[in-house]
């Protein structure tokens, strides 16, 4: 007999989904045009481990100052302390919105600076009319046409 393990809907955790290959393709290309356009400002972190404050959670991208984490290539920390200026999250395939809304609102009371929330399905640039997104708490700017190529 073969035994099919059955989880609970509690054991089931938001961070633990697959991300898709549109989630895969956006997380890379929203970190090369935030390092593209913020240059030597700001350094840019694909799923960084992050312990806010007793919270542990990894962002789909985040950002920070230059300088405020450090750098060098022999040392590394497996979970970063500090809130990141911006955090990136980015609707995964089988995910529903209102869990990274509750954890963008959760950034927020843990000192992120600003999150943003990407949905994919949205289309592309034309759904949200197209130029550009600019965050005013981190001076960031991102050409929609772009990101949606």
């Amino acid at each position: 007999m073969k035994l099919i393990p059955v989880i609970r809907p509690d054991e089931i955790e938001e961070d633990n989904l697959l991300p898709s290959r549109n989630h895969s393709a956006l997380a890379h290309r929203l970190s090369v045009l935030l390092d593209r356009s913020c240059g030597d400002r700001f350094t840019v972190h694909q799923a960084l481990s992050l312990k806010l404050d007793g919270w542990d959670t990894i962002p789909d991208v985040c950002q920070y100052p230059s300088g405020v984490l450090p750098h060098g290539w022999l040392d590394d920390d497996l979970e970063v302390t500090t809130p990141p200026a911006l955090v990136i999250e980015i609707l995964s395939a089988r995910q529903n919105l209102q869990p990274l809304v509750d954890k963008a609102r959760d950034y927020l009371k843990h000192g992120v600076g600003a999150c943003w929330i990407v949905l994919p399905a949205a289309g592309g640039s034309h759904t949200v009319g197209g130029g550009s997104v600019r965050d005013d708490a981190t001076g960031i700017e991102v050409s929609l046409d772009e990101l949606f190529r």
